[in-house]
């Protein structure tokens, strides 16, 4: 958090690299693009509001690096925030680095603030970025609205601000998955979290496609990651509140604890969730 005179600011900054975090299934704008919704979505989990982005990128050809700075332009403008300038380069393969500034019209929430005897709720829908990733992966052009998930997400501004201002203690996005990233929350809180799988929100479409490609809904809806969907720590009072006045579903899928995250399904604990782990197989 930074105070410029009378204001509050948070920063985020993120990296996409081709071959790592995308493959030529993704055009150059889609990875523009979702380069910019990443940070907007670290902003909206800390309740503020995407204001400035700096952004280099590089590609093999300038055609390729130019595309790829027309949609981080285009995100910018999706999302009201202004694009301050920033570098481009020839690399050997695709990359994006997007730096954003956000403002906070409250004291912003942190990932370690979470109380035991909190919920546990997300935003929208899990599993649906996941889905779309798989059928890229395979070359399936049939689920549109999965596919879209994945390469153009929508970050939760208005839920993100909401639960802000309604007093929300701690709150993450899910970009590496809930398995990882509710980790993250009980580590800097102190605590401990028990998640219900039964409970997760996986829309029909999703559910569907998993299955048909062999796939659990539930694991992979809880370690996909790429959701960009909020995970909310708060009173009961809070969630409810969100919920009524959210743009999206809210839905409460556990709680916090005093030590130890366990993952339930059918009442039995569920072991070996993680989520997206940035260095594996580097």
């Amino acid at each position: 958090m930074l105070r410029l005179g009378d204001a509050l600011w948070v920063a985020a900054a993120d990296m996409l690299v081709s071959g790592r975090h995308f493959k030529e299934w993704a055009s150059p704008e889609d990875v523009g693009y979702k380069a910019v919704a990443a940070n907007v979505s670290d902003v909206a989990a800390m309740g503020g509001v995407p204001r400035f982005v700096l952004a280099s990128g590089g590609a093999d050809d300038a055609e390729t690096t130019l595309r790829c700075m027309d949609g981080v332009l285009e995100a910018c403008e999706e999302f009201g925030a202004y694009p301050l300038g920033g570098d481009t380069t020839g690399a050997a393969a695709l990359t994006v680095d997007v730096s954003i500034l956000g403002q906070l019209a409250h004291a912003p929430v942190l990932r370690s603030g979470a109380h035991p005897g909190d919920l546990l709720a997300v935003t929208g829908e899990l599993g649906a970025s996941t889905a779309g990733l798989l059928a890229l992966e395979s070359g399936d052009a049939g689920p549109e609205r999965l596919i879209h998930k994945h390469l153009r997400p929508g970050p939760r501004l208005v839920a993100g601000r909401a639960a802000a201002r309604l007093g929300a203690h701690a709150m993450i996005d899910l970009s590496d998955g809930l398995a990882s990233d509710v980790r993250h929350v009980c580590e800097r809180s102190g605590v401990g979290c028990r998640i219900d799988l039964d409970l997760l929100p996986i829309a029909g479409d999703t559910r569907e496609y998993l299955r048909s490609a062999g796939r659990d809904p539930e694991v992979l809806a809880a370690t996909g990651g790429e959701d960009y969907e909020l995970l909310v720590a708060a009173s009961e009072e809070v969630v409810e509140a969100l919920a009524a006045e959210s743009e999206v579903p809210v839905t409460v899928i556990g709680e916090v604890t005093g030590e130890g995250v366990v993952f339930l399904r059918g009442g039995e604990r569920v072991d070996d969730l993680s989520g997206w782990d940035h260095f594996a197989g580097v």
